[in-house]
């Protein structure tokens, strides 16, 4: 090996490393913020954030999204719907299918909770030195675009 391959692999492992960390962190802050949400479950939390996001959705849709189990994922959407907060109604074009609809109260608790968690990613990010808060942000959604590109498909993606 060569000098240059040697740095290339040091960096892949440094950046395979650093992503890992950093995703369990962030994971870790968010069920913390979960913990303070309204509903029984940090589940029921990605549901109503992620319904609020991408907007209704059937079960299995929901399933692969979230990358749950669809018995799992149908237990907290009925709790969901005991609750107020989620509606299941007839999906127009598949009959045999349920659309997930977040109700009014559904879609107040989900503004909440992404009011919650837009305010610690401001107090993480508060925490950097404020010449690299821009950068950070540039950074991210550059590696957001790459991790999209990297679960689309492009360019390879596979063991």
């Amino acid at each position: 090996m060569t000098v240059a391959t040697d740095n290339k692999t040091g960096e892949a492992t440094q950046a395979g490393a650093l992503l890992r960390t950093v995703t369990r962190l962030f994971g870790e802050l968010q069920q913390r913020n979960f913990a303070c949400c309204d509903v029984q479950s940090a589940t029921q939390c990605s549901i109503l954030t992620t319904l609020a996001r991408e907007g209704d959705q059937t079960l299995t849709a929901l399933t692969r999204t979230l990358n749950l189990d669809k018995a799992w994922l149908s237990r907290s959407t009925d709790d969901l719907v005991e609750q107020g907060l989620l509606a299941k109604t007839p999906h127009p074009g598949d009959r045999r299918a349920l659309l997930l609809r977040l109700t009014d109260a559904g879609q107040s608790a989900a503004r909440d909770l992404d009011a919650q968690l837009n305010t610690q990613s401001a107090r993480v990010l508060a925490r950097l030195p404020e010449e690299d808060r821009a950068a950070a942000l540039r950074l991210l959604t550059s590696l957001g675009a790459a991790l999209q590109a990297e679960l689309n498909g492009e360019a390879g993606c596979g063991c």
